[in-house]
């Protein structure tokens, strides 16, 4: 997909996600928009719009699936800000801090209701893609009540840490590769994306814990140093950057794996987190 193209793309999959959250919902509606407006990498859009063209899925469907799986990360956030009482939002209150917790759960609904809706244009292939994106939100609730439940402990557990991140983050970045294979027929590589995706979300989550280790200890949520240094570690915060490299590095070798280079853009994604990992000294 050229850039003209992608940008062309993303822009619909926006008009696409707000047509969904702005009929007759009223204020709910309203906010829905003014998050979705706060603006975001909109990394999951992007993963699908390039795997449909890598892998020649129509471009209607492309944009559904889209806008299916920005709308699906979006409801996590404004759950995930009233769980954690977050004040902001990429620069923004937050839905709840702005309208109310009964507000913000209306609004995260909303959103999630919306993600289901945005899969209407690919037809017949609709009720598979509906079960797979119902498994893995299934998923993604698993790991946030897993998350909340380990709020407080002093985990020295890498497993367990691995499968909390995983469980949280991966479903997510899986669903854009896992609904457009699945749309051009080659469920046979979506193994695949669920490791390439997986590797990602530990990286990822190990990457962001480097910066949070003063908030994360401040309001008891599990980080990956607090679990090194538990472990023993000497060093933990360099032993968790080198973490976050090795599963970064791991995840470009299964996105290699995917067909028609479908997995071309979290592998440039996380080449990028390398490089930031590898020219970023971790203090001691």
């Amino acid at each position: 997909m050229q850039s003209n193209d992608a940008a062309s793309s993303l822009i619909q999959v926006e008009q696409r996600m707000r047509s969904l959250v702005t009929h007759d919902v009223g204020v709910a509606g309203e906010a829905a928009v003014l998050h979705l407006s706060a603006g975001g990498s909109r990394i999951r859009a992007r993963l699908a719009l390039h795997a449909c063209s890598a892998l020649r899925v129509p471009h209607d469907q492309a944009v559904a699936v889209a806008a299916a799986c920005e709308l699906l990360h979006n409801a996590s956030l404004v759950h995930d800000d009233l769980q954690d009482r977050d004040t902001q939002r990429r620069g923004l209150d937050t839905v709840w801090r702005r309208h109310g917790d009964a507000a913000a759960i209306c609004v995260g609904d909303l959103l999630l209701s919306a993600a289901y809706g945005a899969l209407a244009p690919t037809g017949a292939a609709a009720g598979q893609l509906i079960t797979r994106m119902h498994q893995r939100v299934g998923t993604v609730i698993r790991g946030q009540c897993d998350d909340l439940a380990l709020q407080g402990a002093k985990l020295n557990s890498l497993y367990t840490y691995e499968r909390v991140a995983q469980g949280k983050s991966a479903p997510l970045l899986i669903l854009p590769l896992e609904l457009a294979l699945a749309l051009a027929g080659r469920i046979d590589a979506i193994s695949a994306a669920v490791e390439a995706g997986s590797l990602f979300a530990v990286g990822y989550q190990a990457a962001d814990d480097l910066d949070d280790v003063e908030r994360d200890a401040l309001n008891e949520e599990i980080n990956i140093v607090a679990v090194l240094a538990a472990r023993g570690e000497r060093q933990p915060r360099e032993a968790a950057r080198a973490l976050a490299i090795e599963r970064f590095q791991q995840c470009l070798a299964a996105a290699a794996r995917l067909p028609q280079d479908s997995g071309q853009l979290m592998a440039t994604q996380a080449r990028r987190h390398v490089a930031m990992l590898t020219q970023t000294r971790v203090p001691a």
